[in-house]
């Protein structure tokens, strides 16, 4: 019973990371590496994906023809495939709308966006005040924001 519903978990897992790696992949062609990089970005040094649960989920997607892969100088590329976009444009995937470039990008959308940024760290304030690092990065961004 408890490898049923950890296989349950570790689908629904899979279902968002392979449709953010998707996401990504649509953009630009990236390595492995690259795209934790990416994820750990976007998460602002939140989140970190495991090369445990990014490579085997590259290679299932290769395998099922939503990527293609391409070594190289000894680096393995990974590209969306035509089945990987029609996968990424014909699903209800619920974080495609953010995934997408805003066509309008203005002060005031920027803005708006910012604000909604800072009312996920204020939430997380917490984790961003026991790591020193965090902390200094965000007084960076705090006298950034001040010089404007």
């Amino acid at each position: 019973m408890f490898d049923k519903i950890r296989s349950m978990h570790q689908g629904h897992r899979e279902f968002g990371l392979k449709f953010w790696l998707l996401s990504l992949l649509e953009k630009q062609e990236s390595t492995g590496a690259m795209l934790i990089d990416k994820m750990e970005q976007s998460s602002m040094g939140f989140w970190k994906p495991s090369p445990g649960s990014i490579y085997p989920l590259l290679s299932t997607l290769v395998s099922d023809g939503y990527l293609k892969l391409k070594v190289q100088e000894g680096k393995k590329y990974y590209k969306i495939t035509d089945k990987g976009r029609e996968l990424i444009n014909n699903s209800w995937f619920p974080w495609k709308k953010f995934m997408q470039p805003q066509s309008t990008n203005t002060v005031d959308n920027t803005l708006n966006d910012m604000e909604n940024e800072i009312e996920y760290l204020s939430e997380k304030s917490e984790d961003i005040n026991k790591n020193p690092a965090t902390k200094l990065k965000l007084k960076k961004l705090i006298e950034s924001l001040k010089r404007i």
